[in-house]
């Protein structure tokens, strides 16, 4: 009986005859593939690790947001801001800087309030850096430059070139969101600000118009209708400019205000302030 003869694997059949340099370039390159393979694979493994820690980083950035805006709800307004500027993003940053200034007008001391606004002025800065293109972050960047305005002085203010910067977020914010309620409150106050304290120097320098403050707070309450806010900025920006001719219109708003419900701890403050200036009408 013939003996079966043995069959060897191609490869390993190669190797018996192969060159000792050709085997060698070969082990090299498949040395080289193999470390190749393992650095690709270290490469996926460290982007698979960043990219589930920036996974993570965002819920609990998330999370941070959920609670400030939790806690600012109930009226717990520095906590909400320390917890929403820890959220690190753009989004906290503007969201501290809008519970500061609150803070600042309705609740802290006197005496605290410029260090108040120059504290969200910087916030509001740095949210600016990390997204220019929000129009949330643009009109916090105006809130605190007026806030802080209104603590020095319009005058003074007005002097130091502010009135144009705040302008300037006040367009940019418009830019990138046209039916921006806040955007356009502020830009009625803006133009009651200037005509109120610089008169007609005021109206020739910047374009102040009183007409302006009428039409953007039209725009504000229409396209914001369930705020209470818009509603009793616009009743006391007007009687502001002449409150006789426009305690009618003014009286109309503040009731409006006082129809709506008092939802958040803010919403109870403004009614507040709603009921002052109507007692101030009768």
């Amino acid at each position: 009986m013939a003996r079966k003869r043995k069959k060897f694997n191609a490869v390993k059949r190669a190797n018996i005859f192969e060159p000792p340099h050709t085997m060698h370039a070969r082990m090299g390159a498949q040395t080289c593939y193999h470390c190749a393979m393992r650095s690709i694979l270290i490469v996926f493994s460290i982007m698979a690790l960043f990219f589930s820690a920036a996974t993570i980083a965002r819920a609990d950035s998330g999370d941070l947001l959920a609670e400030a805006r939790s806690q600012y709800d109930a009226g717990d307004y520095l906590p909400a801001a320390e917890k929403a500027r820890a959220a690190g993003n753009a989004e906290g940053l503007a969201l501290a800087t809008q519970i500061t200034c609150y803070y600042g007008h309705y609740l802290a001391p006197e005496e605290e309030r410029l260090a108040l606004y120059e504290s969200a002025i910087e916030m509001a800065a740095a949210a600016l850096e990390l997204d220019p293109n929000s129009a949330y972050v643009q009109v916090q960047n105006a809130h605190a430059l007026g806030r802080y305005s209104q603590a020095i002085g319009v005058v003074e203010a007005i002097s130091e070139g502010l009135a144009g910067r705040i302008r300037d977020h006040i367009d940019a914010a418009l830019a990138l969101e046209a039916d921006n309620s806040s955007a356009h409150m502020l830009l009625a106050n803006w133009h009651a600000a200037i005509i109120n304290n610089s008169g007609f120097i005021g109206r020739m320098v910047y374009g102040a118009d009183e007409d302006e403050v009428f039409a953007h707070y039209r725009t504000a309450i229409r396209v914001s209708p369930a705020s209470p806010q818009v509603r009793i900025g616009f009743a006391r920006t007007i009687l502001e400019l002449d409150a006789d001719e426009n305690a009618a219109l003014a009286r109309e708003q503040l009731q409006a205000a006082l129809a709506l419900p008092a939802e958040t701890y803010l919403d109870e403050l403004l009614h507040g302030e709603a009921r002052a200036l109507l007692d101030g009408l009768n």
